[in-house]
Order: structure tokens, then C-alpha cells, then sequence
């Protein structure tokens, strides 16, 4: 298998058709990521009476994945980097392949709670080595489109978990554990796929080792120099507010529409309504900087128009609120894709640095993701309402403006000018 993966450590000029292949399976692999860890939550109810698990162990179950990423999101990344993307997303799929298909053998809180907390590990090689990959296969406009669409894969992934796991996969299978195995079985022939188009290109006599401009050159070195960056920094530190906002809402959210008077069945389609919205913003917010110009202004844009959508959506009912859905869908899931784009175009940031760089804004990235539905519960006991919650994360989406007017102008590189 080495002998055929010499070139993990390879930047491609492909053939201008390849690599539209390369973005295909890029969004198989993050549609198989979206599967299987958005089906444990439409699940509970069956697993907990199976394990006889309390709420509090369920929560524990739930957020263990999150928790282990905020750790190993960085070694990830320098994995990545040392590996390169091909070995690394093949590993990456596989794992969490694995986690899925350990939860049939789950007979307690403590081996669910492993299995879950194996995805933990899978999910950085994918989430991570996927923005390495764009970057290696497409510049300019295409890079943002690119960077667009594999990201809507997630989503895709996540809604057909939730249409069709309780209402067509459970009656047909029997069981949960048969439906985290199919999906397990879903993503190790997504694996394969993957390994073969690895194994493909590796005879490619158009690609030229990225490790030439490596040559003499630490690893820690390298993470060193760029982690004095500033731009980086503040990316990762807006990077937070899209986490916090992104997973506050996703676990939330329908409880705050059935407080509102929604039922249970009307609560679930609008859900379903923000993640088919998230699907168009992936591709159009990644693109807004050719629109406005600049990259910084981009940014400042979303978080704004976030913020006020958030709040309409929390305390407006009725048409407005319905607004506010669609327009926090499309920038909520738009934002991760134009940060990730921001740090690809940064002048010295290239290929074969993403797996740190990813590396870093993950890992912090989700401490936002782990701790934003943690304050929003937290305030609901304390106040009753989700008002203050709310609040809460508007104000942190607005204050954190003042991050992106920080970016110095080479977050605006000549790739946001070309046509």
C-alpha cells in the first residue's frame, strides 16, 4: 500500500476534468461524515431504552465525539500534513466507518461511549484534510465554489439521516444496531472509492512533490512561523462564533420552536428547512468576496447578517421568523467555507501547511461547538427562557466584527480579484 501512495506528500496540476472527479468524492466522504453522526441523535430514544442509560449518560454519549476532536484536531493536522490527504481521508472515512459499526456491539454507557468517542478521532482526518485537498486541486473562484460545495455533503448527509433513519430504515432493518451498521457498510464503500482514485493519480506524471519547498525546513519550524501570524489567529477566533452559533442551533433549535407553539412534526420540517438553506449558503458565501470585493468585508457581511437573523429567528414568530430561518441557515452554514477559503488564500499559507492550519482552527473551533449548547442550556435553567440565550450568542456573532476588521490586507489576496 506505501508503494502506492508515495506521492501523500504531492501537489497536482490535473487534468482540468480529474479534479472535478476529486471534488465528487470529496463530497461522498463528508456525506458519509453528516450520516453517521447526526443519526445517533434521531436514535435516542431506542438506544436509551435498550442500554437503559439516563438523559445525563446520553449527553455525556452525545458530546463525546466533540469533546475528543477539540484534542486531537491538531495532531490530526500534522498528520495530515506528514501523511497527506489521499492516506489521510482513506484513514479518516475508515475510522469513523468503524465507530458507526461498534455501536452493535454496544451493550452499556461505557462501550457506546467509546464507540461514539472513536469518531472523535476519524472526524479531524476528514473535516481537516478536505479544505487540504481543495487547496491542492483548485485555485481562484474555483477554490471557493470547490470549498462550497463539498461542504454541502455534510449537510445532504445529516438530512437524509433525519428523513429517512426513524420513518424508513428503522421499520425496514428492525433495530438501531442494523441501521448504524448499513451506515457503517455506506461509508467503507465510500472508503474504497477513495482508495482507488488515490491509487489512480498515483502514476500521474503531472504531479511534482510538495516536499521540494519543504527542503531543509522543521515541521515545528513551520508551525512555529505561522502560528505568529495574526490573520490566522483571528480567523480561528471568528471561527469559534461559527461553531458556537452552528452547533447551539443545531441541538436547540427545535426545542425553542416547540416553546414557541410549533409541534413536534412542524418543529422537525423547519429544521429541516434551515439545513436545505445551509446547502445554498455553502455555495454562494464562499463566493461573496468576488461580490464585495474583499474577503474581510466578506466576512464582516456574514457575521453581521448572522447575528440579526439569529435574533429574529429566536423571538420573532410568523413570516419574520421564518426569514430569520433562512437567512441564518445560509449564512451559518456559508461561514465555516469562507473562513476555511480566507486561510487557503493567505500568502503564506500553501498546500501543504492546511493539516496544521486546519489543525488549529478545528480544535478551537469546537471548544465554541462543545461549549455553545452547554451556555445556552445552562441559561435556560437560570432564567427560564431561551431569550437570554439567545442574546447570548447574538452579541458574541456582533463583538466578534471587531475580529474581522483586524485582518490585515493580505487576507485579501489577488485571488479575490481574478475573474
Amino acid at each position: 500500500m506505501s508503494s502506492q501512495w508515495k506521492d501523500s506528500n504531492e501537489v497536482f496540476d490535473s487534468r482540468p476534468t480529474y479534479r472535478w472527479v476529486i471534488l465528487a468524492l470529496s463530497w461522498l466522504i463528508y456525506f458519509a461524515f453528516g450520516l453517521i453522526h447526526s443519526t445517533l441523535s434521531i436514535l435516542i430514544t431506542p438506544v436509551m431504552n435498550d442500554l437503559n442509560l439516563t438523559y445525563s449518560q446520553m449527553g455525556v454519549i452525545l458530546g463525546s465525539w466533540q469533546l475528543v476532536y477539540i484534542f486531537f484536531a491538531q495532531p490530526a493536522g500534522m498528520i495530515i500534513d506528514s501523511l497527506g490527504s489521499y492516506k489521510s481521508l482513506f484513514l479518516g472515512v475508515t475510522v469513523i466507518s468503524l465507530s458507526a459499526a461498534l455501536r452493535w456491539f454496544a451493550v452499556s454507557f461505557e462501550s457506546l461511549l467509546l464507540s461514539v468517542a472513536l469518531f472523535g478521532i476519524g472526524g479531524p482526518m476528514i473535516s481537516i484534510g478536505l479544505p487540504k485537498l481543495a487547496s491542492m486541486w483548485f485555485k481562484g473562484k474555483e477554490r471557493s465554489v470547490a470549498t462550497g460545495v463539498y461542504a454541502t455533503g455534510n449537510t445532504v448527509g445529516s438530512i437524509v439521516a433525519l428523513s429517512t433513519t426513524n420513518s424508513f430504515f428503522m421499520p425496514v432493518l428492525g433495530n438501531w444496531r442494523s441501521v448504524f451498521v448499513m451506515y457503517s457498510c455506506i461509508g467503507l464503500v465510500t472508503a474504497l472509492l477513495w482508495f482507488f482514485v488515490g491509487w489512480r493519480h498515483q502514476n500521474s506524471n503531472r504531479s511534482r512533490p510538495m516536499a521540494e519547498s519543504m527542503k531543509g525546513e522543521r515541521a515545528l519550524d513551520v508551525i512555529s512561523r505561522l502560528f505568529k501570524k495574526r490573520n490566522i489567529w483571528l480567523i480561528v477566533i471568528i471561527g469559534v462564533t461559527s461553531f458556537l452559533v452552528s452547533h447551539s442551533l443545531s441541538n436547540w433549535l427545535p426545542t425553542i420552536l416547540e416553546l414557541k407553539g410549533m409541534t413536534v412534526s412542524e418543529a422537525g420540517f423547519a429544521v429541516s428547512s434551515l439545513k436545505l438553506f445551509a446547502i445554498l449558503g455553502s455555495i454562494l458565501i464562499p463566493r461573496l468576496p468576488y461580490t464585495v470585493g474583499s474577503k474581510k468585508r466578506a466576512i464582516s457581511l456574514t457575521l453581521f447578517t448572522l447575528g440579526v437573523a439569529t435574533l429574529v429567528l429566536g423571538v420573532a414568530r410568523g413570516p419574520l421568523m421564518w426569514i430569520g430561518l433562512a437567512v441564518a441557515g445560509i449564512t451559518m452554514r456559508g461561514l465555516t467555507p469562507l473562513l476555511m477559503v480566507t486561510l487557503m488564500d493567505l500568502p503564506y499559507v500553501d498546500s501543504k501547511q492546511m493539516g496544521v492550519v486546519g489543525g488549529l482552527y478545528f480544535s478551537i473551533g469546537e471548544i465554541g461547538g462543545f461549549g455553545g449548547p452547554f451556555v445556552l442550556g445552562l441559561l435556560k435553567d437560570a432564567t427560564g427562557s431561551f431569550y437570554s440565550g439567545i442574546i447570548f450568542i447574538v452579541v458574541v456573532t456582533e463583538m466578534s466584527i471587531i475580529f474581522a476588521a483586524l485582518l490585515k490586507a493580505d487576507a485579501d489576496d489577488r485571488s479575490t480579484q481574478e475573474n
